[in-house]
């Protein structure tokens, strides 16, 4: 009979090789794969360093370990940028797009003045107004607000007021407005900055009300007519009603005398 080999045991093998496979991705991980770069993309005003310091990534991390809800709550604390993606370039590179946030709106709440974008994202809390073209809003109440965060009243008055800003945006309407009411959102309603009332009805088809509105007071105010109230809340029309004209006092003195004059015509002779 032939002698047979003996077979080596294979235990101390794959132990070695899967030792081998954990070195090298200790190695890959922390060496590697670390982050070595961050690219911003949309920072706007704000410079790449600014960004990537608001974002709390730190050069050297391990590029798996950078948690991205955690990356987006850091970027939006401030209220200055919208968080809208970080992608992950192996082996050592992020690109972390934002985009600014905008002032929309404005509102009074305990005291300070909540400086909003479209999104009800509170983007500033201060006690001046902000210069630029941002609408008074009116009947928009929250139990508590945080910077960077969205406002959560839960009755729909937020995508009301998103509807209306929206679309004055879309029509490069805001010079118009001085003051936006939501507080019936059935029934909003603009103020506009010469002190015409527009009656928007609910939010939907916003787009054509307001593009009626523009239009309406772009024509009324070239013939000087200012006041009054201005109702699209069809979508389909502008109805404009004038403000009713008190007499002046001559023009009552002028009735008064008109009036006596019939009362002596048509009073019987004695």
């Amino acid at each position: 009979m032939r002698n047979r080999r003996k077979r080596q045991p294979m235990g101390p093998w794959i132990a070695a090789i899967a030792v081998l496979i954990a070195a090298l991705w200790i190695l890959l991980a922390n060496v590697v794969f670390v982050v070595r770069n961050v690219r911003v993309v949309g920072a706007g005003d704000l410079s790449d360093a600014e960004v990537v310091h608001l974002s709390g990534i730190r050069l050297g991390a391990r590029v798996n370990a950078v948690d991205e809800e955690r990356v987006h709550l850091d970027v939006e604390s401030s209220g200055q940028l919208a968080f809208v993606s970080l992608e992950k370039q192996l082996p050592s590179t992020l690109v972390l797009t934002v985009r600014p946030r905008t002032l929309d709106a404005l509102i009074l709440q305990a005291g300070k003045i909540l400086v909003l974008d479209s999104d009800a994202y509170v983007v500033r809390v201060t006690d001046q107004l902000p210069e630029g073209d941002a609408i008074y809003v009116t009947g928009i109440k929250a139990a508590h607000y945080t910077l960077g965060r969205q406002l959560d009243t839960g009755d729909g008055r937020c995508a009301a007021m998103k509807a209306v800003v929206e679309a004055l945006k879309g029509q490069d309407a805001t010079r118009y407005v001085a003051e936006l009411s939501v507080a019936n959102t059935e029934d909003m309603r603009i103020i506009t900055r010469t002190g015409m009332t527009v009656t928007l009805g609910n939010a939907r088809n916003m787009d054509a009300k307001i593009a009626w509105m523009a239009g309406a007071l772009s024509d009324l105010e070239a013939r000087g007519e200012t006041a009054g109230l201005l109702d699209v809340s069809s979508g389909t029309k502008a109805d404009y009603r004038p403000p009713e004209r008190e007499a002046t006092d001559a023009e009552a003195a002028a009735a008064g005398e008109e009036a006596a004059e019939v009362t002596a015509e048509t009073a019987p002779a004695s």
